[in-house]
């Protein structure tokens, strides 16, 4: 028996994921799942996360299991403010009633607390069968009836329009990670998804995207298509070769660090603390010594959290800058 053939293949970090991908490219993701609502949406504002407003949200609906849930505020084209609530289930199998209702209540709670704000909910399906425009929630029927309607995103309906997303993907940063979802789910062995990886690799090195950019989208491949140990250092060891050398040199240097103490560290306290040295080490250097109120966030925060941090560090102007949300 090969000495790798006993250990499972890693699982990836579906939820830390496809959460940073929302909020990073939450313009490019409704472009891609929902052009029509796009369109009304006046993307010059930035679009607002409200994670504090979120996680009262949690607390009131009371729900045991740990949900991935966005809350946003945007602005429409006609100048009104709306809230976009985007929910995103990773468990396989059939959605069912419970879902449905879930998302009815936080929509009957958010119309409460903001009744003239038009609000959004739409959700986005990992793994998911059958691959439907949109679910209901039916209340009623003994003379009333309410039917609370929202669209949804079904990620196995893309199976079959891979060549529309390679299509996007030199423009579209959102489109890579739904091919790079699509990757793990159509791998049936660690080679396999080696070879889908090498490929996306390979691909973003031909588009015409930023360094920044370019380390951000490749990172997020890189947790995605996660590979054991002896299969990811082939992984490296192919792109740092002649013909794809120039794909870790064009990632910037606070990415390459971070492949790289993701790599050796192999557990989610060593990449932690790896970005927060990273972090901390950048921000003395621009900026000089971290104030307490800096640190005491930096403390606070997650993997994630510090690594996003620490790509604004390349642009910001003021220190203020990197920690605002």
């Amino acid at each position: 028996m090969s000495p790798h053939s006993a250990a499972p293949d890693p699982t990836p970090d579906f939820d830390g994921v496809w959460k940073e991908a929302l909020q990073s490219w939450l313009p490019e993701c409704m472009s891609l799942f929902w052009p029509a609502i796009h369109a009304r949406i006046d993307w010059s504002v930035p679009p607002a996360f409200l994670h504090q407003e979120l996680q009262r949200l949690h607390q009131v609906a009371r729900q045991g299991a740990r949900r991935t849930d966005l809350l946003v505020r945007l602005r429409l084209c006609d100048g009104t403010m709306a809230l976009l609530l985007v929910h995103l289930e990773i468990q396989a199998g059939r959605v069912g009633a419970v879902f449905c209702r879930r998302m009815f209540h936080y929509r009957i709670m958010l119309c409460g607390k903001y009744p003239e704000q038009p609000i959004l909910s739409c959700a986005i399906l990992l793994d998911h069968e059958p691959d439907v425009p949109s679910l209901s929630y039916v209340q009623g029927g003994y003379g009333d009836t309410l039917t609370f309607e929202f669209p949804v995103m079904t990620l196995a309906g893309w199976r079959h329009r891979v060549a529309e997303l390679e299509m996007l993907a030199p423009v579209n940063p959102f489109a890579v990670i739904v091919l790079a979802q699509l990757e793990v789910r159509a791998a049936v062995s660690g080679a396999t998804r080696l070879a889908g990886k090498l490929r996306l690799a390979r691909a973003l090195k031909q588009w015409a995207y930023g360094p920044v950019l370019r380390g951000a989208v490749f990172r997020l491949i890189d947790s995605l298509l996660v590979l054991p140990p002896h299969l990811d250092a082939r992984f490296i060891e192919i792109l740092e070769q002649s013909e794809d050398s120039a794909m870790l040199e064009q990632l910037s240097s606070i990415d390459r660090y971070l492949l790289k103490k993701e790599k050796d560290a192999g557990m989610e306290e060593g990449r932690l603390a790896g970005a927060v040295r990273l972090l901390q080490g950048l921000l003395q250097r621009r900026f000089g010594t971290i104030p307490e109120w800096a640190a005491e966030r930096i403390a606070q925060a997650d993997a994630d959290t510090v690594q996003q941090w620490a790509l604004r560090v390349l642009d910001a102007r003021r220190l203020e800058d990197i920690f605002d949300t």
